[in-house]
């Protein structure tokens, strides 16, 4: 087997490889059945790694978990492993062949930047790097169509250059996702008038392991549209998708007000919780009396006792079909759900959420402020600058990694560390509060101390910012409504820990963002408008930092508020919990049986939340970092 000359880039290039003709070339039906294994090989022989190729061993971006195909043991120890670049549909088709003809787990991965182990197989492994571009661009249905692999930034260069120029309705945080790993999780920006991306897709192919033998299957609304639903948040389960069509609109740019408030500007003063009851009595309040103060909740995980029994919510209704992909529609009457106290501080913060299009809160517990950032299109020109310079910004970066790693070995000092960061990173308040009624950028801030910047960019310079260093990552989704009462228990457990000596420390910023809901069979937002929360522990120079008890005190309180994880961030939700959060479940199990009967698709993740399979986690191909 030939050695690769090189790794794969960080970057994409439409001149590099075969032509777009070639990649896209769909075989027949019959073509994969009718190949004799030796032909098959013959096809992969050249994308195929050999072992010492560094692209052949795979870490996520955290570092939290790597691959190593060199290590076997167990019962694994003859297991086949192979990695695999394909730069057309056709190798695709090729090695899902293969790998269904000797039972072989296979797994499709994109640039690898879920946190957790989801896109590792213990089988073989599809790098989807290659098998990139964008096919087309059409302003006249407003689509535009790119294959599998094709990095998100990739396609939002290519749009602009267009004529006219196109762009996303939205987008998240990052755009270094391969395009297929973006809609195979779900992947969302903030806004609440704004589904998650994957509610864009118009049409799909995907290569699937079929008993037939391994085809192209495509799906949309219209055609298939179980198999598109299920795909369109489909852990990697219903087949590689080589192909995607979506919806863009004309490219626009964003007006983004950001404004640095105190927390108490938005959350309001801490509340009393002093008591006579001890936490253990506590804990034995009726539901009610959390319901209408929250932040007890957060007493209770401070003092490290257990939460009180979550409230039973509804199973959420049932979508009047798969077509109806966004908006949502139910097939009959939505439960009401139980209302939180906190009244005042959701009424704040659904004031800011529809004072903007888009709008995101960043926020920093030790520093006690808040970041809130608003943006909606604007005709005005652009004006890149930014607050803080480029060397600074980057000579910034390396001293709070510095700090960060040196904060490893003091309980204590990751405050100090986040409180020196916001001030570096953040401009200061003004010497003297603002006129009430000042409005910079046409919106009215939240506290008259709060420093405020304007700043207009193209759109995807306003919806991506830089998330720093590799990090372990937690983000839930909770019903909107329960937001403000969400943030005020995760502020006073914050505050509490925060004070004890050997408390849990959270590093910075927690994000909150905002997102409609649609009828995605397994979205996060599925039937309801959402509120997503998100932890991050950063890991310095790649070192692990402690996470596992912080984490696990910010699951139990996010499921009081009814929270859904995200599927690629870290999470301990199993199959009888998930049934009961998406009722449509037992139909995407049903259309990954059909369309894998062999359950090659299926990895550890999968098998292990999805089907409760816990044997199934077995990590003898993919290791977590030690802590």
């Amino acid at each position: 087997m030939p050695p690769r000359k090189r790794d794969l880039d960080q970057t994409q290039s439409s001149t590099r490889g075969p032509s777009m003709a070639a990649k896209m070339r769909v075989p027949p039906s019959e073509f994969a059945a009718a190949m004799s294994e030796s032909a098959l090989e013959a096809i992969v022989e050249p994308i195929t790694f050999i072992p010492s190729a560094s692209a052949a061993h795979m870490r996520n971006w955290a570092g939290a978990f790597h691959s190593d195909v060199s290590q076997h043991d167990g019962a694994f120890s003859k297991r086949e492993q192979r990695v695999f670049a394909p730069h057309t549909i056709e190798q695709v088709v090729a090695i899902v062949e293969l790998a269904r003809r000797r039972s072989m787990p296979v797994r499709a991965v994109g640039r690898l930047h879920s946190p957790s182990d989801l896109p590792f197989s213990l089988g073989w492994t599809i790098r989807m790097d290659e098998l990139q571009g964008v096919v087309s661009m059409d302003a006249g249905p407003m689509q535009v169509c790119a294959l599998g692999g094709t990095y998100l930034h990739t396609m939002t260069s290519a749009m602009a250059k267009h004529d006219p120029p196109l762009g996303f309705h939205n987008l998240g945080s990052i755009s270094e996702q391969t395009i297929a790993g973006l809609i195979s999780t779900a992947s969302h920006g903030s806004g609440i008038h704004f589904p998650v991306m994957s509610a864009c897709v118009e049409s799909l192919w995907l290569v699937c392991p079929l008993d037939t033998g391994a085809q192209v299957v495509s799906c949309s609304r219209t055609e298939r549209p179980e198999l598109f639903n299920a795909t369109l948040c489909g852990l990697g389960a219903t087949g590689v998708i080589v192909s995607v069509t979506l919806s863009v609109e004309k490219a626009f740019r964003l007006k983004q007000v950001t404004e640095e408030a105190p927390i108490d500007a938005l959350l309001g003063p801490p509340a009393d919780l002093s008591t006579s009851l001890s936490p253990d009595m506590l804990a034995m309040q009726s539901p009610e009396s959390f319901r209408a103060n929250p932040g007890m909740l957060g007493v209770l995980l401070a003092a490290g006792v257990p939460l009180p029994r979550c409230a039973t919510y509804a199973t959420p209704p049932l979508s009047v079909g798969p077509q109806q992909v966004y908006p949502f529609v139910a097939q009959g009457d939505v439960p009401v759900r139980p209302l939180w106290g906190a009244e005042d501080v959701q009424a704040r913060v659904e004031q800011l959420v529809h004072s903007a299009e888009h709008v995101r809160f960043l926020w920093s517990p030790h520093a006690q402020m808040v970041t809130i950032d608003r943006a909606s299109r604007t005709d005005a020109p652009a004006e890149p600058t930014r607050w803080m310079t480029a060397a600074y910004t980057s000579l910034t970066n390396h001293a709070i990694q510095l700090l960060l790693y040196a904060s490893r070995f003091r309980a204590a000092w990751p405050g100090p560390v986040a409180r020196w960061a916001y001030t570096l990173t953040h401009p200061r308040a003004p010497r003297t509060p603002r006129d009430p009624s000042a409005a910079p950028g046409g919106l009215v801030p939240l506290s008259t101390q709060s420093a405020v910047h304007v700043h207009v960019d193209e759109a995807p310079a306003i919806f991506n910012f830089d998330c720093l260093f590799p990090q372990y990552t937690s983000e839930y989704a909770i019903p909107y409504e329960y937001t403000g009462a969400a943030l005020v228990a995760l502020r006073t457990w914050l505050d509490l820990e925060h004070a004890q000596d050997q408390g849990v420390r959270t590093h910075f910023p927690i994000e909150v963002r905002f997102v409609d809901a649609d009828g995605i069979w397994l979205s996060n937002c599925y039937g309801r408008r959402t509120c997503y929360i998100g932890l991050v522990q950063y890991r310095p120079f790649g070192c692990p930092v402690r996470y596992r008890q912080l984490f696990a005190r910010f699951e139990a309180l996010m499921r009081q508020f009814d929270g859904r994880p995200h599927w690629a961030k870290t999470h301990s939700h199993y199959r009888a919990e998930l049934l009961h959060r998406y009722p449509h479940m037992h139909q995407w199990l049903d259309v990954v049986r059909a369309y894998d009967p062999q359950r090659l698709l299926v990895n550890p993740y999968v098998a292990r939340h999805m089907l409760d399979e816990h044997a199934s986690g077995r990590q003898s191909a993919f290791r977590r970092s030690k802590l």
